[in-house]
């Protein structure tokens, strides 16, 4: 929603200069479903259509491409527009979310006979117009659909990893095996693991399946990627620890092996509160 806005507000002269020059071609002289479907044709994202008095008093119903709803007649709206503006021929508001259609929309006021023409526009079907987002609802919903067989798989994975690190410790207590490190380290592993890849289905589903990712994305967000490699580098220092303590105990000569996957992850711990750092600064500086 908020990069829908972003777009919106860079290419804002070019989008109302469109809607203007447009609507002063057009010969309307009463607000009715005709006029809308006149407009329509004209404006595909065109949502609703209604008209105030000078009072900015709701004198018509909302008027919709299937619908016209006079119980909104006599609602004052004056909130969409400063009393300072009344003097100009147009005013366009800013992007906000109508109250009709649960849309994020802009409203163009026009003048119109003694009083205004209030028409709500759609602000991701506008953008489409422009073609400065993706128009192809298809392959939006297969893009959905794949996110969601995905992201519901990772779900599922780390549910079913997390279980068995659960399970396998709970029968390692009431077996006869004996009772070593590997026992303990095995089932912290499986559960660190878990809850990474359980957190990065998360994560998929939360951006890409969720009715709110109908919009658009906000962007790379790399807090799923930082939590993702937290959660792995812990199963890797775990797992390295765990090599360290069975080496020393049964034969130092491969302990050059538990060496060098020490350094690998100390590299890798490196890199990654380097990018940590580079993530915080550039938030200070947005910030500041």
């Amino acid at each position: 929603m908020q990069q829908l806005v972003k777009l919106y507000e860079q290419n804002r002269p070019l989008i109302e200069k469109f809607i203007l020059s447009t609507l002063t071609r057009l010969n309307f002289e009463e607000t009715s479903l005709a006029t809308y479907k006149k407009l329509h044709e004209t404006f595909p994202s065109l949502e609703l259509m209604y008209e105030c008095d000078k009072d900015l008093v709701q004198i018509s119903a909302n008027l919709g491409e299937d619908f016209e709803e006079i119980e909104h007649i006599g609602r004052k709206r004056d909130y969409l527009i400063e009393e300072k503006e009344l003097s100009r021929r147009y005013f366009i508001s800013d992007p906000y979310i109508s109250s009709a259609t649960g849309n994020l929309c802009i409203t163009v006021i026009y003048k119109h006979n003694d009083g205004y023409l209030f028409l709500d526009f759609s602000l991701r079907s506008l953008l489409e117009r422009f073609h400065m987002i993706e128009a192809n609802t298809r392959f939006r919903k297969l893009s959905r659909f794949a996110y969601f067989l995905i992201g519901g798989g990772l779900l599922l994975f780390g549910f079913f990893v997390a279980i068995y690190g659960l399970v396998s410790f709970v029968v390692y207590l009431f077996s006869e095996v004996k009772m070593d490190l590997e026992v303990f380290f095995k089932p912290v592993i499986a559960l660190t693991l878990g809850l990474a890849v359980f957190d990065l289905g998360k994560t998929i589903y939360e951006q890409e399946v969720l009715p709110r990712t109908q919009n658009i994305s906000d962007g790379f967000n790399p807090k799923s990627l930082i939590t993702f490699m937290a959660s792995i580098m812990i199963a890797l220092l775990i797992e390295a620890l765990l090599i360290v303590f069975k080496i020393s105990i049964n034969d130092y000569h491969d302990l050059p092996y538990a060496a060098v996957l020490i350094i690998a992850i100390a590299l890798l711990l490196f890199v990654f509160g380097r990018f940590v750092q580079m993530k915080q600064a550039k938030e200070e500086n947005l910030n500041g």
